[in-house]
């Protein structure tokens, strides 16, 4: 009897580590957004030494993800990511996010205001971009919700704090120089009012200094500044993005388009719009307010570095993250296309009075909801993924117990008849 109990319980062991072994890993899926919140910050791993601190927001049928890179083993990279999922008018379900791809500095030779770049024929303002691969301090401002005027508004940020970069030219080579950034903030303000969404960013950026030893007649004096974005759109309806009221696709068209407005079309119905005409504040004494420009930009006008060189691979760990998880954000298939290499509208974001001082802009992103909004409902992926081994299990186990309870109740029979009588 004691030889077919262990049998049985070795059998149970080997089933169910079988199970068990064959069941997905559940660490990534552990630390995954709680979608089914009206709004939470939290934290999720990317990468095995890299973390991205998030928030997210759910109200009236939309969903807002950010996610901004961070390590508690390494200075932490300066990397975000905002998106935006809803049904647009038309009905087709959209998912629009804006991504900072690079901090460039350049030489406003024939003061247009912006960086004139042509690198498919070796000709460019921009002499250096700053890459952003190591701050000191990561401090988080977790989504608070407030009511201003009877409308929900959802605030969250975060800030890096003295940020090293290193100065590269367009061949992606260092040319023997490091700045510090005081710090780099990006804050948020998200709400909703009828079918329009407003998502109010705010960057401000502390004064960028020189760290000696710096290369001979190195200065910042008199130069500019320029943020390089990338929008990442995916639909299961069309797409088009209108520049300054014409189309415009970076991947097509060659020149830079200076604009004051653009958007973002789904089957010709408006769906994105971006509010390009303000003023940024420079943080002298007393603070300056100059005009920011804005512009539509061609890949051709970027450095192959910035798109594909060593420091943009923790902005494709967040990607993978997204396009894995975007059946759960916003019920798009996750083999989309959010490749910030392949964007239809890159643009720069321009500062052409800077020489290094701090300053504070906050461009306004708008987007344009269908009525009568369903998006599908939220499951538990992950419980569901187990479901059917956890079922397999239960089966398997109540099946051996019945045996092994009919065993020992058949060994009792047989010993009660075959012992003598008293």
């Amino acid at each position: 009897m004691r030889k077919s109990r262990g049998f049985s319980a070795i059998l149970v062991s080997i089933i169910l580590g079988s199970i068990l072994g064959a069941m997905p890993a559940l660490q990534v899926k552990a630390q995954s957004i709680d979608t089914s919140t009206e709004f939470v910050s939290g934290d999720v791993q990317v990468f095995s030494n890299l973390n991205a601190w998030y928030t997210w927001i759910n109200i009236n049928g939309t969903r807002t993800v950010f996610l901004a890179l961070y390590s508690n083993q390494l200075p932490s990279p300066v990397s975000a990511f905002v998106g935006q999922g809803y049904n647009s008018s038309s009905g087709s379900r959209v998912f629009v996010a804006n991504v900072l791809l690079a901090m460039e500095v350049y030489n406003d030779t024939n003061n247009n205001g912006y960086p004139d770049a042509n690198y498919a024929v070796g000709s460019s303002e921009i002499k250096y971009t700053l890459v952003m691969n190591a701050s000191q301090t990561f401090t988080k401002s977790p989504a608070q919700k407030t009511i201003i005027g009877g409308v929900p508004h959802f605030t969250w940020g975060v800030t890096y704090g003295q940020v090293q970069a290193n100065l590269v030219d367009a061949a992606g080579v260092g040319i023997g120089a490091v700045v510090n950034i005081a710090f780099f903030s990006m804050k948020y303000d998200y709400s909703v009012k009828g079918n329009t969404t407003y998502l109010k960013s705010s960057y401000e950026i502390g004064n960028v200094t020189l760290v000696p030893p710096t290369p001979p007649a190195l200065t910042l004096q008199g130069l500019s500044l320029s943020l390089l974005h990338a929008t990442i759109t995916v639909s299961t309806g069309q797409l088009a993005v209108i520049a300054a009221g014409s189309a415009y696709n970076s991947q097509i068209n060659t020149s830079t388009k200076p604009i004051n407005a653009a958007m973002v079309n789904v089957d010709q119905s408006l769906t994105y719009e971006f509010q390009f005409n303000d003023n940024y504040t420079l943080q002298t004494s007393p603070p300056q307010s100059h005009p920011a420009v804005y512009l539509a930009v061609p890949i051709v006008s970027i450095p192959l570095t910035e798109l594909n060189g060593q420091e943009t691979t923790p902005l494709i760990r967040v990607e993978d993250y997204v396009k894995a998880s975007l059946p759960s954000f916003v019920g798009l298939p996750s083999t989309s296309d959010l490749n910030y290499q392949t964007s239809k509208f890159l643009y720069r974001i321009s500062y052409p009075t800077w020489s290094g001082i701090g300053l504070q802009h906050d461009p306004t992103y708008i987007g344009h909801i269908g009525a009568g909004l369903v998006l599908p409902p939220i499951c538990n992926c992950a419980l569901l993924t187990l479901l059917p081994y956890v079922i397999a299990a239960i089966i398997i186990i109540t099946v051996v117990a019945t045996v092994l309870y009919r065993r020992s109740r058949h060994r009792k029979v047989t010993l009660s008849r075959g012992s003598p009588r008293d």
